[in-house]
């Protein structure tokens, strides 16, 4: 990125010193107007990496929105699912509250009492 002044500018036709001071100058000039045309470029450098990171912050914003709604969306249905589930078994449970207030289910055999003695052969 070198760039050559384009310009010359014709010193002035004075005593030794004086001639020296308006070269200075004019390269003085010369560097005052390269800095200035970096300083510009450097400027508009900044601007567009600042749109740039703009435009991907927001675009990571917007896929960042869009999982997380995909998401909801999931567990919304989970939930209803879960909720109907629920329904059923509060259903099931009172059906098997009302069959044991009335007794027991079924009658179930009694043990018989033991008469008599028992032979360790038998068992």
């Amino acid at each position: 990125m070198t760039k050559e002044v384009v310009e010359y500018v014709e010193p002035m036709e004075t005593c030794g010193r004086a001639r020296k001071a308006s070269r200075s100058r004019d390269i003085f000039s010369a560097l005052e107007d390269r800095a200035d045309e970096v300083n510009g470029g450097l400027t508009n450098g900044l601007q567009s990496m600042k749109e740039q990171l703009r435009d991907y912050v927001s675009e990571s914003l917007d896929s960042i929105e869009n999982k997380l709604i995909d998401k909801d969306d999931t567990l919304e249905a989970m939930m209803t699912t879960l909720k109907e589930e629920i329904a059923e078994l509060k259903c099931e449970l009172t059906i098997y509250k009302a069959a044991l207030g009335n007794g027991r289910l079924a009658d179930t055999p009694k043990p018989k009492e033991f008469k008599g003695t028992r032979s360790a052969r038998d068992v």
